[in-house]
């Protein structure tokens, strides 16, 4: 870790505040994989066997720092109302849209086995329905119309990530997908929304910022990357001993420490590809 990261963690009070939460338990109950940081004592060298562990859909007491969660897990991904539910009871960990997904398909897939994520965004998209409840704006995100930065000091920013919290939580998610988590001078912000949802007993995978990784250690149970094989990345998740989910726009290959597929990134549904061998 960086003088300057450690620094915005003292800024934050983070060092003082994230060391000593519960273990929440997942993904089969293996046994605690708690570590000191990427590496550290306790870590293990994930995906030894190259299987996905059998879902249990078990969340308890507050989330851990990737206690109780194993070294590997499978995962599914879709972010639209298409559900292919067979996926429930095939894989460790599900993601859907939390805004858009009612408690009912939550549950269903939950009865099934799966462990639930829900996505939402940290920044500003114009079209949820709690648009006109943020604060101060920044620069749009480069890319995606209609989507803009917040300015992290703003205190009714962090309200409604707060208030989002608090409506996965009521739908039933056991855990939260964060987006666009990696911008500059976000970091207490975003520590900010981690805090909050691990005070919720929701599990955290933190996404992207792979630079980041210490600098979050203490407030994530598990990571999602997009496009690491790309960009030749992805040896940063390496003996983690946390689950990674690698999700490929192109064809990909597998890697033992992390579990793979291809994704559509036009249409972000059911849809996915096994990477090969």
């Amino acid at each position: 870790m960086s003088a300057s990261e450690r620094a915005l963690l003292l800024a934050a009070g983070l060092l003082i505040a994230c060391g000593d939460g519960e273990s929440g338990t997942s993904g089969g109950g293996a046994s605690d994989t708690t570590s000191a940081g990427p590496g550290g004592p306790g870590a293990t060298s994930s995906g030894s066997s190259g299987t996905a562990t059998t879902a249990s859909g078990t969340s308890t007491g507050t989330a851990g720092t990737g206690g109780g969660l194993p070294a590997y897990a499978s995962f599914h991904l879709n972010y639209t109302q298409d559900i292919d539910f067979s996926k429930c009871a095939e894989r460790d960990f599900v993601v859907f849209d939390m805004e858009e997904t009612p408690p009912s398909t939550i549950d269903q897939c939950k009865s099934m086995g799966a462990t639930m994520l829900c996505y939402f965004s940290s920044q500003y998209e114009e079209w949820r329905a709690d648009a006109g409840s943020f604060g101060a704006l920044a620069e749009g995100i480069d890319g995606w119309p209609g989507e803009f930065f917040v300015d992290p000091t703003d205190p009714q920013n962090l309200a409604v990530m707060v208030a989002r919290l608090d409506q996965a939580k009521a739908k039933g998610c056991e855990g939260i997908d964060l987006d666009n988590i990696d911008h500059a001078d976000h970091e207490a912000y975003i520590s900010s929304i981690f805090t909050e949802a691990r005070a919720r007993g929701l599990l955290v995978s933190q996404k992207n910022a792979i630079e980041k990784i210490d600098l979050f250690w203490d407030l994530v149970d598990m990571y999602q990357n997009e496009e690491c094989q790309m960009y030749d990345e992805c040896a940063a998740y390496e003996g983690l001993g946390r689950p990674v989910y690698n999700i490929e726009y192109s064809p990909c290959h597998t890697l033992p420490y992390l579990y793979s597929n291809r994704k559509d990134v036009e249409a972000m549904d059911a849809w996915e590809e096994p990477c090969a061998p």
